[in-house]
């Protein structure tokens, strides 16, 4: 009887171990060549992109980035130019929490450029729109970029 119970307490050890190493909800490591990515990689360094929609908890802030061209580079380099004025930055795509994500990062301390850098859900994407909504469910923001 002894050894029988050792041998469910092994058991059931074992199967406690197995779930919590269950990484479907992690998979960080998995950052940019899933098929799903790898599309949008190839829509995003080709040409040069306008901020068409921002709104952050239902505020349309749009007008913000009027004029703005982004451009996203293969080497994961991300320019935004408006007028004079270039800001550089990089760009990622990820899977995370089950999720395909655009990771942006610009250099800068402009206000309206900062409301970029996030870990944005791709909800859509083709050669001439990339629809983009915040990762936290809490969070009221969606993010387009329409071809120029």
């Amino acid at each position: 009887m002894k050894k029988y119970m050792m041998q469910m307490a092994v058991v059931l050890f074992v199967s406690l171990g197995m779930v919590a190493c269950d990484k479907s909800d992690d998979d960080n490591n998995d950052p940019s060549n899933t098929p799903a990515n790898s599309v949008t990689n190839s829509y995003l360094i080709n040409g040069s992109w306008r901020v068409s929609l921002l709104t952050d908890d239902g505020r349309d802030e749009t007008s913000d980035y009027e004029g703005y061209t982004f451009v996203f580079g293969n080497d994961g380099k991300l320019t935004a130019t408006r007028g004079a004025v270039t800001t550089t930055g990089t760009w990622r795509t990820q899977r995370d929490d089950g999720s395909n994500e655009l990771v942006i990062l610009l250099s800068t301390t402009d206000r309206d450029l900062l409301e970029l850098n996030d870990d944005w859900d791709i909800i859509l994407s083709n050669n001439t729109k990339i629809e983009l909504q915040d990762d936290n469910d809490e969070r009221d923001e969606k993010l387009h970029f329409t071809k120029k």
